[in-house]
């Protein structure tokens, strides 16, 4: 897998409203698409959840995006994958989701920005600029293991008709596979569609017993080249939540509340003009 360079914006000390995030340079530079990660200075997100209303409103102001256009679900650590269109603008932002229980999705509508939540778990964006199309997955231990990734590949592939060698796909900012330790008992919830490569995703801790650090990008990586992606359309930020002080880790911190915002967003300006 390869890496990604990622831009970090900043605002002023002055500034209040300006919410540091850091832009993922490989999808940017294709130049109609917009993909981001917000750093621990701001970490409410959840709907509900105080300074999130704030926050967001902080957000559109600095993206220059209506908060009506931002829209995200309700994840509980499932392996489903939903199509979002104009009629979800402003769900789970301004106002509650109705979608529940999905950890991916996916649309072509432009100017929509899809919105995910992690603090430790990997995000994963997609971004097709053939057919331009775009999916924004939250990706824990569950979801990996059940592969969601392939799921979300699948829903590009059967709605908007993409091609898989034609999709680009990055991981953003986890517990990376030196920090992330996990029980012996999640090895069986990887068996049934990791069987072949348990020995390289579970690495043994030396220092105890029946604990292993657990690659999730790796896995990731499995899932994508198993779906017909290509090896160079396949990049990580090569960010570690647990090792950096500047993104939120709920392994680090044990907050429960605290998340980093992962969004993408397609801004075509051919398409505004249709």
């Amino acid at each position: 897998m390869k890496y990604t360079d990622i831009t970090f914006h900043s605002g002023t000390d002055f500034d209040t409203d300006f919410i540091e995030y850091y832009s993922i340079n490989e999808l940017e530079k294709k130049g109609n698409v917009k993909a981001i990660f917000t750093s621990a200075k701001n970490s409410a997100w959840k709907f509900g959840t105080d300074g999130a209303a704030e926050n967001f409103k902080k957000l559109s102001r600095t993206l220059g995006i209506s908060q009506e256009r931002f829209c995200t679900t309700f994840q509980t650590h499932t392996s489903n994958v939903l199509v979002m269109k104009k009629e979800n603008s402003g769900e789970g932002v301004v106002r509650q989701t109705s979608s529940k229980d999905y950890d991916g999705i996916v649309t072509n509508e432009n100017q929509l920005l899809l919105c995910s939540f992690e603090a430790d778990c990997v995000p994963v964006y997609f971004f097709d600029p053939e057919k331009k199309v775009i999916a924004m997955v939250h990706s824990g231990w569950r979801g990996t293991a059940k592969e969601i990734v392939r799921n979300a590949v699948c829903v590009m592939q059967e709605k908007f008709n993409s091609l898989p060698h034609d999709i680009i796909a990055v991981t953003g900012p986890c517990a990376c596979k030196n920090c992330y330790e996990v029980g012996s008992d999640l090895i069986s919830e990887f068996e049934v569609n990791f069987k072949n490569d348990i020995d390289r995703l579970f690495i043994p801790c030396r220092e105890q017993k029946d604990k292993y650090n657990l690659d999730l990008i790796s896995a990731i990586e499995v899932s994508l080249l198993r779906c017909g992606l290509l090896s160079e359309n396949i990049f990580s930020v090569n960010k570690c939540t647990i090792e950096s002080e500047n993104l939120c880790s709920f392994r680090r911190t044990k907050s429960k509340v605290s998340h980093i915002l992962t969004a993408i967003m397609i801004c075509d300006d051919k398409k505004n003009s249709q």
